[in-house]
C-alpha cells in the first residue's frame, strides 16, 4: 500500500497510524492455528517464547514481517532501505490480568531517533473489551519520559518488567481498535499501552520493529533481517533459522537479550 500525504503528515504530528489494511481473514486464522500449534509442540504459553525475534524462533512468522503489504507503509515513513529488527507476540488471555505498561518503546532499545517504528498487527480483532492499544498522541515530540520497575503484581507483559515511573494523563489517550488483519504503526517514541482483557476470547496482536538501515545502534542487539533496500553497514544480518526453535539461532540471541530467553520444557538444555 501507499500512504497518502495527509497519512504522512498526520504519523509526523501524532506519532501513529491506525487500521491499515495488512493480512486477509483466513491468514490470519492460519497463523493463530500455526502459532497455537507451536505452543503445543514446545510445551510452553506462546507469548512467552516468541519474544524479541518471533521470526527466527518460529520461522513461518518470516513472511509476514517481509510482506510487502506492511513493509510499503513502513518504507513511506522510514525510507527504502528497511530492517526488520525484532518481533515479538503479545498474547492476552480472556479474564486474564495481563496488561501493558505505558512506555515508549525507545526506553528499550538503545537507538538514534527517528527513523524507527513499531507496526502492531492484530491477528484477532483488538477491541475496547479486549485490551486495545492506546497511545498518547504527539507523545514522541516530547522529552524522554522515565522508566522504572513496574509495581508487584501488576502483570505487565513488557520484557524488562518495566514502564514509565512518572503519572501519565490517560485522559488524553487515544484508542487503536483493529480487525483482524489490520495493523497500527507507531513512532518509538511515543507513550502508549494497553489494559487487561475483559473479553470471553484470546487477543493475539503481532509487534513488528523496523528501523532505516542507516539508524545507529549503541547496544548489543545489533543484528536484523533485511527487508528492503541495501544495509548500510550498522547492522549485521540474522541467521537464517533452518526450523523452529534452532538452536544455532538460540545461541547468538541469548546474549543479545542478557540470558533472560524462555526455551520451554523441551529447550532447557538446548545449545550450540
Amino acid at each position: 500500500m501507499t500512504l497518502s500525504p495527509a497519512d504522512i503528515d498526520h504519523y509526523a504530528r501524532y506519532g501513529y497510524l491506525s487500521a491499515l489494511p495488512g493480512l486477509a481473514a483466513e491468514e490470519c486464522r492460519r497463523l493463530r492455528a500455526e502459532i497455537e500449534a507451536f505452543g503445543r509442540r514446545h510445551g510452553i504459553k506462546e507469548q512467552l517464547i516468541l519474544r524479541n525475534k518471533a521470526h527466527l524462533k518460529m520461522p513461518a512468522l518470516g513472511p509476514v514481517v517481509c510482506d510487502p503489504r506492511i513493509v510499503d507503509a513502513v518504507a513511506a515513513i522510514l525510507g527504502p532501505d528497511i530492517l526488520c529488527w525484532g518481533s515479538s507476540l503479545f498474547i492476552k488471555e480472556p479474564g486474564g490480568a495481563e496488561q501493558v505498561g505505558w512506555h515508549q518503546d525507545v526506553y528499550y532499545y538503545d537507538i538514534d531517533v527517528p527513523a524507527a517504528c513499531t507496526v502492531w498487527l492484530a491477528l484477532t480483532p483488538s477491541t475496547p473489551e479486549n485490551g486495545v492499544l492506546r497511545v498518547i498522541p504527539s507523545s514522541h515530540k516530547t522529552p524522554a519520559k522515565p522508566h522504572g520497575p513496574s509495581p508487584p503484581n501488576s502483570a505487565n507483559m513488557l520484557f524488562t518488567f518495566e514502564e514509565i515511573s512518572i503519572p501519565v494523563t490517560e485522559e488524553a489517550a487515544v484508542e487503536l481498535p483493529l480487525e483482524a488483519g489490520q495493523f497500527s504503526v507507531h513512532h518509538v517514541s511515543l507513550v502508549h499501552g494497553s489494559a487487561p482483557n475483559r473479553s470471553a476470547g484470546r487477543r493475539i496482536g503481532y509487534s513488528i520493529t523496523y528501523l532505516n538501515t542507516k539508524v545507529r545502534h549503541h547496544g548489543r542487539r545489533a543484528t536484523g533481517l533485511l527487508v528492503r533496500g541495501e544495509n548500510w553497514g550498522q547492522y549485521r544480518l540474522d541467521p537464517v533459522p533452518a526450523g523452529e526453535m534452532d538452536p544455532k539461532v538460540l545461541a547468538i540471541m541469548d546474549p543479545q537479550f542478557g540470558g533472560r530467553f524462555p526455551r520451554g520444557p523441551a529447550h532447557e538444555k538446548a545449545g550450540p
